[in-house]
């Protein structure tokens, strides 16, 4: 009879105590009120009167004709779409080299993973991943972090970087340099694939790896595509006709934010207002519009981080979009837009948190009672923590020996200061040195009983090296190819098998 392989049970743990989370977002999570007034948080249906999207043909074929030439054929998936009784969710990211980090893989698979729960539900889903190739932010695309290879690191993550261009282009239309690709071929030993060939951009590379990658359905959307632009124009054109109104409502809902303890995720600057669109030149430079003005074309028209969203909405009409934490704070801070530019708004859920882990990582935790949130404290604190009892038995020693000394000194000074009345700054500064090196001295014994047990800290090290690199989050900072490199189909599989997104937890999925 043979055996049946089965992966170890994923560990979860409350989102909470991943760092970095907004407060904004964590009450939002929580169904507090005090968040929720800004963004809802029950199910969100189409608002009356809203049908789903029903695109111009030339949209659907341009989009068709794009995954096309990223060798992704999602014809039938655009067909279903295009009669408007898809239930439409979407997420987006900007097309970072090599896939960028783990959060952009999570936010696919979580939505996939809610394609296949609808869709066994007999709901029919449309999937769409946007592709921010209209950023100019190059300094991100152009750096991927990979896990080390070699022990001797003493860093945790091995950081590859482009040198930064002088203009500021937007990204997605720009070659990748020669010596990117170079270095990520040398550092994992792989050969030369069509999606790094010399001279592709970032976009193409970005969407062919993705497509290669992963074989479940979805469309990718090119932000710059120009008919997606064209079907924006009448948006772009209330934008600049309401630009008073909506720079009025940006401020007063950002004033309600801060007033309920929040901080606006977009702040402008002092005596500037929020930036809204930009126009493109003929090499992809962006120029920044101060004011309402008349653009010479939609094609050269760009979104800012605040009316990005609006496009996605008004051109692709979405049910559900799916964000990280700061996207999330975005929908927040707009919300009034929509009702302002009659946009249907989607409902809002969160990306799914996703941690990646050999199986011998998920064991570790296990083997030694580690509670998975305890983690972010890194190696020497979470060892202290957990080491038995030597370590209460060296901070109740110290404590009773700096307690007994400082006695001693207090009562010296009570025997000699009415004959030396400057002794009383001295006993100060003497207690003080004294509490401060019985607290390095303390600390010092622990962190030795920690690492006495070499085989336990060498694990834990390993433990936080892989789930909190370099000090953060791993999804964060790490690039999820170097996994797929070494698991491929696995990876994707385990991902959107675990994805849990819209919940307050965070998992460390074991491959």
């Amino acid at each position: 009879m043979s055996s049946v392989k089965t992966e170890p049970p994923c560990l979860r743990f409350p989102l909470a105590n991943y760092p970095g989370l907004s407060k904004f977002t964590r009450d939002w999570l929580a169904g507090n009120e005090s968040a929720t007034q800004f963004l809802k948080r029950e199910e969100r249906r189409r608002p009356a009167g809203w049908p789903g999207a029903v695109p111009a043909p030339n949209l659907v074929n341009a989009l068709a004709e794009s995954n096309r030439h990223w060798n992704h054929n999602v014809d039938d998936e655009l067909a279903r779409w295009s009669t408007g009784e898809t239930f439409t969710v979407i997420a987006g990211q900007q097309v970072g080299f090599a896939g960028g980090p783990i959060y952009t893989l999570a936010k696919l698979a979580g939505m996939l993973k809610l394609k296949r729960v609808n869709e066994a539900n007999g709901i029919p889903t449309t999937v769409f991943f946007w592709l921010a190739t209209e950023d100019h932010d190059f300094a991100e695309v152009a750096t991927l972090a990979l896990p080390k290879r070699d022990p001797k690191q003493q860093l945790d993550l091995t950081t590859l970087r482009a040198r930064k261009p002088d203009s500021r282009r937007v990204v997605g239309s720009l070659p990748i340099p020669e010596e990117l690709t170079r270095s990520l071929i040398e550092y994992l030993d792989i050969p030369r694939s069509a999606w790094l060939r010399e001279g592709i951009t970032f976009r193409d590379s970005f969407a062919e790896l993705l497509t290669s990658a992963v074989d479940e359905k979805f469309i990718l959307v090119d932000a710059l595509l120009p008919e997606l632009r064209r079907a924006g124009q009448p948006l772009f054109d209330d934008i600049l006709n309401n630009w008073d109104n909506i720079q009025r409502e940006l401020a007063q809902r950002s004033k309600a934010l801060e007033d309920a303890g929040y901080a606006p995720q977009v702040v402008p600057r002092a005596g500037e207002p929020y930036t809204l669109l930009f126009e493109l030149d003929d090499h992809g430079g962006r120029e920044l519009l101060d004011g309402p003005r008349p653009i010479a074309s939609p094609e050269r028209t760009s979104t800012s981080a605040l009316t990005r969203p609006l496009l996605q909405d008004f051109v692709l009409r979405p049910d559900l979009f799916v964000g990280g934490p700061s996207e999330v704070a975005y929908y927040a801070q707009i919300a009034p837009l929509h009702e302002l530019l009659a946009v249907p708004m989607p409902r809002v859920a969160l990306r799914a948190h996703e941690l990646l882990a050999p199986k011998r990582i998920v064991r570790t935790i296990a083997r030694y009672d580690i509670k998975p949130e305890e983690i972010f404290a890194g190696a020497d604190a979470l060892l202290a923590t957990r080491e038995p009892a030597g370590v209460s038995e060296v901070e109740q020693l110290a404590a009773e020996a700096r307690r007994a000394l400082i006695e001693k000194i207090v009562r010296i000074g009570e025997i000699a200061l009415p004959a030396e009345h400057a002794l009383a700054r001295a006993i100060n500064r003497s207690i003080g040195h004294i509490e401060y090196h019985f607290d390095k001295l303390t600390e010092r014994a622990i962190r030795g009983l920690a690492r006495k047990d070499r085989e336990r800290y060498a694990a834990v090290r390993d433990l936080v090296t892989t789930l909190v690199p370099d000090g953060s989050p791993q999804d964060r900072v790490s690039g999820w190819f170097g996994y797929w490199n070494e698991h491929g189909r696995h990876l994707i599989d385990r991902m959107i098998d675990e994805a849990e997104q819209d919940e307050g937890v965070c998992k460390v999925v074991s491959l």
